[in-house]
């Protein structure tokens, strides 16, 4: 039995969940997204190949380590005019195995970087522990929780968490929806360009938060836990298998995708998930002949013109203050005249409290803010932008390395660890 959107025009299998309107308005995008991507990482891996970026820039000091950490504003054509981008790349080191065949470890690094990584790219941090019935939380006296001693209940998880939704056969065309049991466990990456066209996920970037002071680094600031997710789509073109492709590699594995514009939900935000003109994602594994390997991982995307974006209504704003103040009267005395006022009141759309301060700022000093102390958006460009996400990349590689060693055996399916299998960190 084959299902047909009377909307779309899509087909869903039998095993798939009904297209919604808001499916539609994801998957309807995928095409445009990977073109746009894929134009942007040829530009890229020209720019990379020649180190001819525009405006290049040292993003992270590391001690000790022969890393490369590189940040970059530049232009690129794109859909017949030019595109500003800020991008990021970064080489670390990723395991040094001490005696081990180089070539089985190649054949393990292959099985878990195209099956497993996407299941395991995310994990926990240590959190303080608290016995049953010490110190729990006052259901019946929550005025009295100002005494609780209780360590906060966070979400301690880091890294990139990925679940899949949707999917293009390649043999039929047919799209369709992933059942919720498969959610997390990605699908084998090898299987893009031979079962799937295209696969859509979604992903979640744990512990990423930003934070804007606007009077200096050690006033009072605004702190945004920025725990929004993006939907992200997987072809061919974006995946990486090649065994012995050099003489002095054994393999190089890896996977990317595009980033779409649809935002799994509203947002206070104007940049980042369901914001992006368009951008790529790479996370690219390398083995030479001894068996040492490398991690290479790459993001660009369009710059932001806008940080939050927020609409404010005087009216609105005025009925909740004296709701507030009046303990709702004001809105039972005067809400026939509210309606009134709101036709005359101004309300203001997509203000961004950030850029504007950053352009007042400068004009009250006549630009010695933006020039001395970066008082300026390319300055939250690159710190908290491009810097927090090297960090996140940085603690997914650290989690991924602590998986890669805990598991003996990559190959060895039957032996491996449940989260390996279903995706579901535990």
């Amino acid at each position: 039995m084959v299902y047909e959107s009377a909307t779309s025009g899509y087909l869903t299998g039998e095993r798939a969940e009904t297209l919604t309107d808001r499916d539609m308005a994801v998957v309807s995008d995928v095409e445009r997204a990977l073109a746009d991507a894929l134009r942007l990482k040829w530009w890229w891996e020209q720019k990379e190949r020649s180190q001819s970026y525009a405006e290049p820039f040292e993003l992270i000091q590391t001690f000790n380590q022969p890393d490369r950490s590189l940040g970059f504003f530049d232009f690129a054509p794109l859909n017949g005019g030019e595109l500003r981008l800020m991008g990021l790349v970064q080489e670390i080191l990723f395991d040094q195995p001490k005696q081990a065949d180089p070539r089985k470890v190649r054949d393990e690094l292959r099985e878990m970087i195209l099956r497993y990584f996407m299941r395991v790219s995310d994990f926990r941090q240590p959190a303080a522990f608290v016995k049953s019935g010490e110190g729990a939380r006052s259901e019946s006296r929550p005025w009295l929780n100002f005494l609780n001693w209780r360590p906060p209940e966070e979400d301690s998880r880091v890294g990139f968490g990925y679940s899949q939704l949707y999917y293009k056969l390649r043999a039929t065309g047919e799209v369709g929806k992933f059942p919720r049991h498969e959610r997390f466990a990605i699908v084998d990456l090898r299987e893009l360009g031979e079962k799937y066209e295209w696969i859509v996920c979604e992903v979640r970037i744990f512990n990423f938060d930003l934070t804007f002071n606007p009077f200096g680094a050690e006033s009072v600031g605004l702190h945004f836990p920025f725990k929004e997710a993006t939907y992200i789509a997987l072809s061919r073109d974006f995946i990486t298998c090649h065994d012995d492709p050099r003489p002095d590699l054994l393999g190089a594995y890896g996977f990317g995708y595009a980033l779409l514009r649809p935002a799994p939900k509203k947002t206070i935000f104007a940049y980042g998930p369901g914001n992006f003109v368009a951008g790529f994602q790479l996370i690219n594994f390398e083995i030479d002949r001894s068996g040492r390997s490398r991690a290479l991982l790459a993001f660009v995307a369009n710059r932001p013109d806008k940080v939050i974006s927020i609409d404010i209504d005087p009216v609105e704003l005025s009925f909740k203050l004296a709701d507030l103040v009046s303990f709702g009267w004001a809105s039972r005395l005067f809400g026939p005249m509210k309606g009134l006022l709101e036709r005359f009141s101004p309300r203001l759309e997509g203000f961004d409290p950030v850029t504007t301060w950053i352009a007042l700022a400068n004009l009250m000093t006549g630009g010695l803010a933006g020039e001395q102390w970066c008082v300026s958006l390319k300055a939250l460009e690159k710190n908290p932008m491009l810097v927090t996400h090297y960090l996140q990349h940085y603690q997914m590689l650290v989690g991924a390395l602590m998986t890669w060693r805990h598991v003996q055996n990559w190959l060895d399916t039957a032996n491996l660890p449940r989260y390996a299998i279903t995706g579901v960190n535990p």
